[in-house]
């Protein structure tokens, strides 16, 4: 009965360890769901995009994301990226003008 029951313990032990293990190697390392490695250069119509975010790694870009959700990315210090980046600043503020109005009126 003792036999059995360090077994059982023994076993459970290593269960845990290795659980422990597994969780402390994959899941202290977070993965970036949307990453650029190659960057794209033309000048695009600024009117295509709805949005974008940036990204320092593994390369300094800007993700801009047109109105059906294709993501491109471009180097960050381009002057057209900047123009774009700033029309949908205003864009966005815009927009969020609107929003507030409509709500103070309501």
């Amino acid at each position: 009965m003792k036999l059995y029951t360090a077994a059982i313990l023994t076993i459970a032990f290593f269960e845990l360890f290795s659980v422990y293990i597994i969780t402390g190697t994959l899941g202290s390392q977070t993965m970036a769901l949307d990453s650029c490695i190659t960057l794209e250069t033309n000048e695009m119509n600024i009117r295509r995009f709805a949005s974008y975010t940036t990204q320092t790694r593994p390369v300094k870009a800007v993700i801009l994301i047109t109105r059906r959700g294709v993501k491109v990315c471009v180097p960050h210090d381009l002057p057209w990226v900047t123009k774009t980046m700033n029309y949908l600043d205003q864009k966005k503020a815009i927009q969020q003008r609107r929003t507030t109005s409509r709500k103070m009126t309501s």
